[in-house]
Formats: structure tokens, C-alpha cells, sequence
């Protein structure tokens, strides 16, 4: 039997949509993956199916999301003698979380930000350092919480059409460059050195606070993997058609065998994220990139040798489009967004009292 007929025989088995290619063409869908696609492309070029940015891509393994047919969906990558795997799972809805979950959390946020208030204040005319650093671990965990109701509403919003959009023209090089500065004197500690390297003033029509929303969840996890000494480079190429934003670290990478369920929600991966976080960063980033029709590309290097992400933003975003719904209720300064998304990273002394005011 072929190469090819045992791994069609293989995939034709599986419930998840799965196509196989070879030289750029089609040679096998399997049941599920015709029925998603509307049409077997078999012996088709590979690109009547998959978009450029899968296509084209030559990465051994990689995971993705596209739009095949008319459903958004997760692509996972694979590489063996000549031939590619794509396995293809559609994404499931977010359940819609209850307000009076939200409500009853966002009054025990309340709670700690007073009593770390009040604990400082005592800490400072007492001079005691074990009170000082209480309050570091209550802030701490404040803007952990503030950071999963964040990701989960913007999931759920983002999922249910509710969520604000509100692109409008940005300057890129330069909100990356001063979120950069500025996450640089965070990690000073840790010796993580962020470098930054783009064009001067290169602008795109995107929503200012969800682009840095994603970008500081995907530099969250850039942290997350580096050990003392690390070091993350992100850049900003341009194509015609869309602006990447590129973040590649020499950290610890992402085991082959979880590089799939990198988009998979609450699942936790120590290589990933504190085990504090809820397991949905990547998934809002990846969500806020389809947003502004792109997508996210996360290629490991292999285990210990770093990731790389790439997140395409479209230039065809027209400015001015808005959706419905209530204003966010928290502070929406830039050192506070930058404390709320890399609570999982920084370490404790960057939550003092003084460093937040």
C-alpha cells in the first residue's frame, strides 16, 4: 500500500474534517471535510480550499485559524515525507457567562483593591516590608481576576456580535514601540529583553484597544516561556494585503504534541501560562486578529527552542464601524492594561502601590 493510501485510509476514519496534500494539490478529504468545504476538491490545487496564508506557509507543523467554506475554524499543520495533514475543527460558541457571576466577582475586585489600599497605607507608617509585599499579592491577584473577566468578555462579545468595534487609524510603530518601553522596565528583574524593530509610522485602520489587548496576551505568553536571560524580538512587516505583527521568543516552545490545543479554551499549559491563568489568552488573541480579518499563525521551533507568532491584521478595515454595547467599566490607562495582561508573568513587586499610581 502507498504512502498515500494508508494515510487516507487513516484520516478517512476520523470524525474531524481532515484533507491531505501533496505538491500544492489535493489528494484526500475525507467524509467530514467535504461536507464542511460544501464539495470534494480532491486533485484540486490546494488553494481552491485553503487560504494563502495556510497555503503558502512552510512550516513542518503549525496551527491556524481560516474560514473554509463559510464556518471559521481551527487548521492544524502537519509534515511527513512530501505529503501535509490538515486537520480542521470548527469552533465552538463560547456559553454566554451570567451577569451576576460578573457582578459578584467584580464586587470581590472592589473589595481587594480597598484592602490592599488600606493595608499600603499601614505598611508605609509602620515601615513594615511583610505588609508592603501583602499588598503587592493582593494587586496581584486583583488584576489576575480583572484580566480573566477581560478576556472572557471579549470572547463572549466578540462571539455574540455585542462586543464595541471601533477601528479607527493607529500608528502601530508607535504604540508598540511605548507599550515595549514600557513592559522593558517591568522585566528588568527577570533580565527579558523585548526588542522592537519596524518602519517609522506604519498605520492601519484597527481597534486601538483590542489590538493592544491581543498584543500583550501573546507578549504574556512570550514571558511566560522565557527563564532569566530571555529574549523576545517583534517586528512589523507589511504585504499588500495585510500588516503582521511578529513575536518570536527563545523560550522554552510548545511540545509538539500541545501545539494543537494552543486555541483551545481554558485548557492550561504550563508552558504557556502561570497556572493561574484561565487558558484563553491565545484565543482571544486569536479572535481579535479574525476581528480585523486576519488571523493567527503559532509555529513552535520544537521544545526549548522558542516560539513564533504572527498575527495578520487586514488593511481593508473601514474606519469608523460600531457595534452596539456598554462601555468597558475598568481604567483603560496603559500601565494598567500592561499590569491586567501580564499579571501572570510579572514578578510581585511590579504590583506596589506606588508603581500603579
Amino acid at each position: 500500500m502507498s504512502d498515500s493510501a494508508l494515510i487516507s485510509a487513516a484520516i478517512s476514519m476520523f470524525d474531524t474534517a481532515a484533507v491531505v496534500s501533496r505538491r500544492g494539490k489535493i489528494i484526500y478529504m475525507n467524509p467530514a471535510a467535504i461536507g464542511l468545504a460544501g464539495v470534494d476538491l480532491t486533485s484540486k490545487p490546494l488553494d481552491m480550499l485553503m487560504p494563502s496564508h495556510i497555503a503558502n506557509n512552510q512550516a513542518d507543523s503549525f496551527v491556524t485559524s481560516a474560514f473554509i467554506g463559510s464556518r471559521s475554524c481551527t487548521v492544524k499543520v502537519t509534515s511527513k515525507n512530501g505529503y501535509r495533514i490538515y486537520v480542521i475543527s470548527c469552533d465552538d460558541r463560547l456559553p454566554a457567562p451570567s451577569d451576576s457571576v460578573f457582578d459578584t466577582l467584580r464586587s470581590c475586585m472592589s473589595n481587594i483593591k480597598f484592602s490592599a489600599s488600606c493595608i499600603s497605607v499601614i505598611a508605609e507608617d509602620v515601615a513594615n516590608d511583610k505588609l508592603s509585599e501583602y499588598v503587592c499579592t493582593l494587586n496581584r491577584n486583583y488584576y489576575r481576576i480583572k484580566r480573566a473577566l477581560d478576556n472572557l468578555g471579549t470572547l463572549s462579545g466578540i462571539e455574540e456580535g455585542s462586543l464595541p468595534f471601533c477601528p479607527e487609524p493607529v500608528d502601530m510603530t508607535e504604540i508598540l514601540g511605548k507599550m515595549i518601553d514600557t513592559v522593558n522596565i517591568l522585566t528588568r528583574k527577570q533580565d527579558i529583553r523585548i526588542s522592537f524593530h519596524a518602519e517609522e509610522h506604519l498605520r492601519i485602520i484597527a481597534d486601538r484597544s483590542l489590538i493592544t489587548q491581543m498584543m500583550l496576551n501573546l507578549l504574556s505568553n512570550s514571558i511566560s516561556s522565557c527563564s532569566r536571560g530571555g529574549r523576545i524580538a517583534v517586528s512589523l512587516l507589511r504585504t499588500d494585503k495585510n500588516l503582521i505583527v511578529c513575536v518570536d521568543d527563545n523560550g522554552s516552545g510548545i511540545p509538539s504534541d500541545e501545539l494543537a490545543a494552543v486555541f483551545d479554551k481554558y485548557k492550561q499549559r504550563d508552558k504557556l501560562s502561570k497556572p493561574t491563568g484561565s487558558g484563553i489568552g491565545l484565543s482571544v488573541a486569536k479572535s481579535i486578529a479574525e476581528l480585523h480579518r486576519g488571523t493567527l499563525i503559532i509555529e513552535s521551533r520544537g521544545e526549548g527552542q522558542g516560539t513564533s507568532v504572527r498575527a495578520m491584521l487586514s488593511y481593508d478595515i473601514p474606519a469608523g464601524q460600531k457595534l452596539s454595547a456598554p462601555n468597558n467599566e475598568y481604567d483603560n490607562s496603559e500601565i494598567q492594561n500592561i499590569l491586567t495582561e501580564l499579571s501572570g508573568c510579572l514578578t510581585l513587586d511590579c504590583y506596589s502601590e506606588f508603581l500603579e499610581d
